[in-house]
């Protein structure tokens, strides 16, 4: 019994503690129980950009945008081994784009294949054997001038692939033959694989053409060069890269011709 009145007495004073410590609390804790609705449909919404501070709002492809535009604004200066390959519009455009890589410190390797196609460069090993002799830095590709009217536009684009896969992870751009007629798709084949900003579109320049009406006369592709290089150290360019103006010839060209291939 007397364990009972203990038991008692002690609840009690714990009690009057508990309250005495209530009633001189300087702050009350109140717990907000209210339900509120969520619209589910708002949540889900995608969140603009720009919005949370310190631009934590900018998306991924704004961010890699940006810093894609903000790199093109000044060309690479490094020194650069360029591998110039395709068909015979080079024979005319490397004698004015070799003046621009000698002085801006470059190396300018060419290689002319006479009536060579996409399927010539994509079935044989002939790129891979000059990639390894140059070991280049930065490739350009003139080719499909021969290719201006064919109908196996599919079967092209297999060749353009291949061509590309073989250039892999290296820098390049891709300069479209200068049609001296409307072409039956090979143009959009090409874009369509390499992107506009890789793709120089000589489709629509007005040039002086030789005999064959075909080919620019030299001083022709003199001005066709001079424009792409233009269009090389610009912004508009996936990998723009130094090429000021010449003021004199070059003196050393590196120039590979290979015959037509006959089956």
């Amino acid at each position: 019994m007397k364990n009972q009145w203990k038991t008692l007495i002690l609840l009690a004073a714990t009690l009057v503690a508990v309250l005495l410590y209530a009633s001189l609390a300087k702050e009350e804790i109140r717990i907000d129980t209210r339900i509120t609705k969520v619209n589910i449909k708002e949540l889900l919404k995608p969140r603009p950009a720009g919005n949370d501070s310190a631009g934590v709002g900018l998306s991924a492809e704004k961010w890699k945008a940006d810093s894609i535009k903000a790199a093109r604004q000044h060309p690479d200066t490094t020194h650069q081994r360029v591998l110039f390959f395709g068909d015979s519009m080079l024979e005319g455009l490397t004698r004015r784009l070799v003046d621009y890589t000698e002085a801006n410190g470059h190396e300018l390797h060419t290689v002319v294949w006479y009536s060579s196609s996409s399927k010539l460069w994509a079935e044989t090993d002939t790129l891979q054997y000059f990639m390894r002799k140059v070991d280049p830095t930065y490739i350009i590709v003139c080719l499909c001038g021969n290719e201006l009217f064919v109908n196996d536009l599919d079967q092209r684009d297999k060749y353009i692939k291949t061509i590309l896969g073989k250039i892999g992870d290296i820098p390049y751009v891709w300069v479209s033959p200068p049609n001296w007629k409307e072409d039956t798709g090979i143009n959009d084949v090409i874009i369509r694989n390499v992107g506009k900003d890789r793709y120089f579109d000589s489709r629509y320049l007005k040039l002086e053409r030789g005999k064959d009406h075909a080919h620019p006369t030299f001083s022709a592709a003199a001005i066709w060069a001079d424009t792409i290089a233009a269009w090389l150290r610009s912004p508009q360019t996936a990998h723009p890269i130094k090429l000021d103006t010449p003021v004199e010839k070059a003196k050393h060209p590196d120039v590979t011709l290979l015959m037509p291939y006959r089956q």
